[in-house]
């Protein structure tokens, strides 16, 4: 089975992935915003909740993905 298949048949799972990468790669940017060099650079987005909010997407998306039997 190919990917764009798999993504295909299991469009939760794949939700849950991307989910997952978004809450990291926003984890990471409110750790680098946080340690910055010039405070007064403030950042307009706030990266702390994007983590979150998908981080919840992630667990819900691969909860929803194991209750419909993967």
């Amino acid at each position: 089975m190919d990917l764009p298949a798999f993504f295909a048949i299991h469009p939760f799972l794949a939700i849950g992935i991307v989910a997952a990468l978004v809450a990291f790669g926003a984890a990471l940017r409110d750790w680098m915003n946080t340690r910055r060099r010039d405070l007064d650079k403030v950042s307009l987005i706030s990266w702390g909740m994007v983590s979150t909010l998908a981080l919840i997407l992630a667990i819900v998306c691969f909860a929803v993905s194991l209750r419909s039997g993967i």
